[in-house]
Order: C-alpha cells, then sequence, then structure tokens
C-alpha cells in the first residue's frame, strides 16, 4: 500500500491550463472588499509608493523633459525615466540609509562591480537588460507611482499625446519648488541622465536629491503638506478622506508620543484607545466619523482572518485523508474536532452571543477574549502552509472573534451598512453578509450553524471563488471535488490586508510632521489648524 505522501505525489494538475502556485490569493473573496475600503481612506497612496520625494521627483522629470526633450515618443519618455530612477537608486546606495528607493539592490552591485571612476546607468536602464535596475518595463513610475500622480492631482493627462505633464494647479508648483530646492544639483542630475554615465565623485554632488533630504523649510516641504492635509476642491471627496485619515494618525502619534507603527494605527482605530486605556480624543466630529470608517475596514478584516482560519483548519484536517472525504464526512469531523475541548457548548449562536463579554478596550493585552488578543492567537498559531497545522483552540479563538464582531455589529453604533452595503454583488463576502447569515440561523442547533459556516461559507464559497479566478487563468483552487469526494491540493490560512499606512506613516515623516518623539511642531500645529 502507497503512503499518503506518495499517494499525494501522484495526483496530476490538469493538462489544460498551466498550473501556477499561488499563495496569499484571498481564497474566500473577502479580502477584495477591505483592500476597496482602505483604496477609499487613502487615495493617492499605495503600499508600493514608499517614499514623498519621489512625488516631487517625477513631477520635476515631467516637466523638464517638457522643456528639453521634443519627442512624444513613449519609448523616448520611458527612456528617460528608468535612466532617472536608475541614477536615483545609485544615489542613495552611496549615501546610505535610505529605505524605499527602487532598483537599490541592483546599485549596491553595480556600485562594488564597477572598476573605474563612471559606472553605466544606460545600460542598466534599457528595458529587458540582463543587468536591468528593475525588471518593470516602465520602472517604479509604472509599477507604483504612476497612477497615485494622477489620483493626487499631480499629474493630468495630455489630449495631445500620452505622455503625462504636470498639473497647472500643484504639479507646476511643485516641480517648480522641488528644482529650487536642489539648485544646481538639478542640472547636473539631468545632465547625468543624458549621457548615461555617472562620475563616482559626481554622486556625493547629488546627495540633496535623496528621499530623506526634503529640507525644513521651504516650499517643497510645504507643498507636500498642502497636497496631502489641504485638498484643492472641498468637494474632492477622496483628497477629503485622505487628509482625515493623516489627521488620524497624527493624532495617534501624538497620543503615543512617538511614531506609531501600523499595527497600533489600526488597532487604536478600531478600540478607540491605546493598549493603556488612553482614548484617541477626537474634537473634530469628521475625524470621529473616519475613524469609524477604518472600524468597519479593521472589523471586516478580522471577519475574514476567522472564516480564513476555519478553511484552514479544515484543510488540515483534510490533509490526513490523501484521498479525499465527502463533505457529509468531512464537516462533522471537523466540528467535532473544533469542539473537543470546549468546556460548554452552546445550544445556538444566539446563545454562545449572550455568554460574549465584550472587552472594554478591544485592543488590551490584559484581556484573553479581546479581539486582539484572539487575533493575535489566531494569526501566531494558525499557520498558512504544512509548516503549522492549526489546533483546534485556535479555530476556537476564531469562532469567538466572530461572534464578538457579531455582538459588536448588533449592540453598538458603527457605520457597517453604510460602507459594505455597496458590496452586493455575489463577488464580495464581507462582515455585513456575515452577521446577515449568522442572524438568520441564530435559533439553529450550534453544531448545525458551525457546519453550515464551513460548508457554505467557507468550503463552497473557496470553490466558487477560484472558479472565477480560473476564467482568468490563474489556478488558485486549494481543494478538488471528485466523485463526490474533496480532495486537499494546498494550503493556505488568515492573512490580514495592508491598508497603505505604513507609507502613509513614511510620508508624514518624510515631511517633518512626525518624529521618534512623535508630533513635531509642524505636525502639531497641522491639528490645530486642520
Amino acid at each position: 500500500m502507497m503512503g499518503n505522501e506518495a499517494i499525494h505525489s501522484e495526483i496530476k494538475y490538469p493538462s489544460w491550463t498551466d498550473y501556477r502556485k499561488k499563495n496569499g490569493l484571498d481564497p474566500l473573496g473577502m479580502q477584495n472588499s477591505s483592500v476597496n475600503l482602505y483604496q477609499r481612506y487613502l487615495p493617492g497612496i499605495s503600499n508600493v509608493t514608499l517614499r514623498m520625494r519621489y512625488y516631487g521627483l517625477y513631477a520635476w522629470l515631467c516637466r523638464t523633459y517638457a522643456l528639453s526633450e521634443p519627442s512624444d515618443n513613449p519609448e523616448d519618455w520611458k527612456r528617460f525615466v528608468r535612466r532617472a530612477e536608475a541614477l536615483y537608486a545609485l544615489i542613495a546606495h552611496h549615501t546610505g540609509n535610505q529605505n524605499g528607493v527602487a532598483g537599490i539592490l541592483w546599485a549596491g552591485n553595480a556600485y562594488e562591480e564597477a572598476t573605474g571612476r563612471t559606472i553605466d546607468i544606460a545600460a542598466a536602464a534599457d528595458p529587458g537588460s540582463e543587468t536591468a535596475y528593475l525588471k518593470q518595463a516602465w520602472g517604479a513610475y509604472g509599477a507604483a507611482y504612476g497612477s497615485q500622480l494622477f489620483a493626487i492631482g499631480i499629474f493630468w493627462e495630455s489630449p495631445e499625446h500620452v505622455i503625462p505633464v504636470p498639473s497647472n494647479t500643484v504639479g507646476d508648483r511643485l516641480a517648480q519648488a522641488f528644482s529650487e530646492e536642489l539648485g544646481d544639483v538639478a542640472e547636473l542630475f539631468v545632465d547625468v541622465i543624458g549621457r548615461g554615465v555617472v562620475m563616482r565623485d559626481e554622486l556625493d554632488r547629488l546627495t540633496p536629491i535623496v528621499p530623506s533630504e526634503i529640507g525644513l523649510t521651504g516650499d517643497e516641504r510645504a507643498l507636500y503638506q498642502e497636497i496631502l492635509l489641504t485638498p484643492l476642491d472641498p468637494g474632492d471627496l477622496g483628497a477629503v478622506s485622505r487628509r482625515q485619515s493623516l489627521l488620524l494618525v497624527l493624532n495617534i502619534a501624538g497620543l503615543l508620543g512617538r511614531e506609531p507603527d501600523v499595527e497600533e494605527v489600526r488597532w487604536i482605530l478600531y478600540a478607540g484607545q491605546d493598549q493603556q486605556d488612553h482614548p484617541l480624543v477626537l474634537s473634530d466630529p469628521e475625524l470621529e466619523r473616519q475613524r469609524q470608517r477604518w472600524w468597519v475596514y479593521h472589523a471586516n478584516d478580522l471577519c475574514h482572518i476567522a472564516l480564513e482560519t476555519l478553511l484552514k483548519f479544515t484543510l488540515d484536517t483534510l490533509a490526513a485523508y490523501p484521498s479525499g472525504l465527502a463533505l457529509n464526512r468531512l464537516i462533522p469531523l471537523c466540528v467535532d474536532r473544533m469542539l473537543e475541548d470546549v468546556d460548554s457548548i452552546p445550544a445556538t449562536w444566539s446563545d454562545l452571543l449572550d455568554q460574549v463579554q465584550l472587552a472594554a478596550n478591544a485592543y488590551t493585552d490584559e484581556d484573553e477574549l479581546a479581539e486582539w488578543a484572539l487575533s493575535t492567537a489566531i494569526m501566531k498559531n494558525a499557520g498558512r502552509g504544512d509548516e503549522t497545522e492549526c489546533p483546534p483552540e485556535t479555530v476556537w479563538c476564531a469562532v469567538l472573534l466572530l461572534a464578538t464582531l457579531h455582538r459588536r455589529v448588533r449592540d453598538e453604533d458603527h457605520p457597517v451598512e453604510d460602507e459594505l452595503e455597496r458590496f452586493t454583488s455575489e463577488a464580495f463576502q464581507t462582515l455585513l453578509t456575515e452577521t446577515y447569515f449568522l442572524d438568520a440561523n441564530s435559533e439553529s442547533p450550534f453544531k448545525h450553524v458551525l457546519a453550515k459556516l464551513i460548508e457554505h461559507r467557507v468550503l463552497r464559497r473557496h470553490l466558487w471563488v477560484a472558479a472565477r479566478k480560473f476564467q482568468h487563468g490563474d489556478y488558485t483552487f486549494l481543494i478538488e471535488s471528485d466523485e463526490g469526494r474533496i480532495r486537499l491540493r494546498e494550503k493556505d490560512g488568515p492573512a490580514l490586508t495592508n491598508p497603505r499606512l505604513g507609507p502613509a506613516i513614511t510620508f508624514l515623516k518624510d515631511i517633518h510632521l512626525i518624529s521618534g518623539q512623535g508630533l513635531t511642531d509642524y505636525g502639531a500645529e497641522a491639528l490645530r489648524n486642520p
């Protein structure tokens, strides 16, 4: 008889598609609503726009190209941008301590391998080059910053050609301020782009252009703050939302008295206080409303990690049966395993809700049933692959987290419907759809509710999501159904989304609103005069 490992190794992938193993691809289709939310709360910033000064660099490059290059051929603009980015990476490596710069690994190698007084950037900037600083055809501009430059209003599309132009509202002003801040350095930078090589001693002279060198005074820093915190059009809802989100981050820096990290920001926005029970006091009702929107985002994220934990537990259970199991055997097995260490099993889901005691501070580390403690236990122990098996006590944490979220939605005043009712198609499964489902089944026997969660909200949902992705060429099935049996293919587990808060914090540091000690004078002034 063949062992489990041998049987599993003989499973053949479909011959009519290219199989590509992918992890973290939203196996239940729930992360997409969270992504949609944070995109609306922080437009103009993304998870790959890592430094604020790139916005000024591109505005200046765009204007410089328009004034010095007669060609409106996109390939010429691409070459210009790629040379600029490669040079920028070399300067950043030479200067040191410059995080978030595209091509920095290439720059380190190129710097060390160059034997003469010059370093070639032209060859590294050619798309397809074996020594390319970045593989993406349009570099960091195309992969990260281009779309955000349009979203934030620095770039406009030209009706005459496909090459963008700086907007006359803020783009031209930023390009001019960037140029004035650099002085002769700007002229040298353009000269190096043109000749395609840089002298080693020129890198010292070019140091003022790196991301960390935004001046404390001057128009460049002030314009960045205006772009982030002062919407040009009060009717621009995206700009207003970005401003409010960044002001919330500044308030949290003031509360903590130091630079916050991403986890602290999202949890303080959710709990309304820090881990020491110090409240986040917001005098502006509009900021409190924005905090509540972030509450919905974070609660929605917690909801999907709870269900993704049920998925991981089910996949781990299925792994012991290489030939697969029928659903009517798999689901009861999972439910029994899930409850094997539970002291008192509720009669119904409604009974569990009545037993749940909501923590006064969801972010506390002193209450093991607070959302922070439950989610921390899940993320620590559930795992995402074969190396970690989700234990019954961890999946029970997921059930308790789901019940806690249900109670918060039912008993507290949060704008859940306002923020999530737009996700009404079957493509979306959200905190709102799941609380509707649980409401509809609240008086059913508890084991029956768990079985329906696993079958309909996890397994069948995953198969539907994977089938939709397969239509676009991605094979993301974690399980397969074959002759009445469910068989394991791969494993995946809970993953929180990344809500752009890391770059947002960095931007506020880059323009001197936040420091290691919390709010700077500029930051405090921004809160006093929003």
